[in-house]
């Protein structure tokens, strides 16, 4: 397989997990009694914050590092 090819298709998966892990959400109401008070409602990422951070500046390294490799591959095979 060519190198710039692979470094480009590890891009786009980096970036692919990133995506999904960023918008796949997850939500829980708690209801109250009638009259007891209000409900409560929460919602935020399914891996939770501090995880979805962490997968988002190792995808941010990863994603430039193959960028940068599929660049300098592809301007090797021109020379």
């Amino acid at each position: 397989m060519h190198r710039g090819i692979a470094w480009s298709t590890v891009a786009v998966v980096t970036l692919i997990v990133v995506v999904f892990s960023a918008l796949l959400r997850v939500s829980s109401c708690a209801d109250a009694a009638a009259g007891e008070g209000e409900s409560v409602c929460t919602s935020g990422p399914a891996v939770g914050v501090p995880l979805l951070w962490g997968i988002v500046l190792v995808g941010a390294v990863v994603g430039a590092v193959a960028i940068w490799n599929a660049v300098r591959a592809f301007r090797a095979e021109s020379r």
